[in-house]
């Protein structure tokens, strides 16, 4: 069963990854767009988590992750942590898992990319909270190449309601030196030493 602990472990390793390994593989342009951010974070996530960790907590890590809940939505999670059910029996795979432990939604824009784009995700998570209803933990990792003031994408209104104790906004932007940037806007309580002094 995944603990409490098994959870701060997932949710430390994300943000490290974000801070760390992200970060480097853009600066050694290994991210063309959202689908190699995908990609990146899905090999350092299994990486950095271990074998033995997924192996022994029946924990996998799927991409374009799409539930029954999901289906007729016509909406897919970018990224999905899950437990299995290692009692299960069933031949379908989908049917092995037991519950969801985090779910990641991914974005990435150059200067012409619409902010509407990256506002679309965060309506998506917000949807997904609302209709699972689940202790679990949401993740927005946007990059955009554009230059923001304030780097954060969530408001006060929503880091003190729907995203509070659920949501974490890993982020980079141009800053006002036109340096690339990467920030954590977490909600979730989880790993602080690790959030952005806000």
């Amino acid at each position: 069963m995944v603990t409490k602990a098994d959870k701060a472990r997932i949710d430390r390793a994300i943000k490290e990854l974000w801070l760390r390994n992200i970060q480097n593989d853009y600066f050694n342009l290994h991210l063309l767009n959202e689908d190699t951010l995908k990609n990146s974070l899905y090999f350092h996530l299994r990486r950095k988590l271990g074998t033995n960790f997924l192996e022994d907590r029946s924990i996998r890590i799927y991409t374009e992750y799409n539930d029954e809940s999901l289906f007729y939505t016509g909406k897919r999670a970018d990224m999905a942590i899950v437990e299995l059910d290692p009692k299960s029996k069933s031949e379908a795979f989908r049917d092995h898992i037991k519950s969801i432990i985090a779910v990641i939604e991914l974005k990435f824009g150059n200067y012409r990319t619409s902010d509407s784009w990256f506002y679309s995700d965060i309506t998506k998570v917000k949807d997904f909270i609302k209709l699972w209803n689940i202790d679990c933990l949401y993740y927005l990792g946007f990059i955009s190449e554009k230059i923001y003031e304030n780097p954060y994408w969530l408001d006060g209104r929503q880091t003190n309601n729907w995203a509070d104790k659920k949501v974490t906004v890993l982020s980079a932007n141009l800053d006002t030196d036109e340096e690339m940037r990467f920030h954590i806007q977490s909600c979730n309580g989880v790993n602080k030493d690790l959030d952005d002094v806000l």
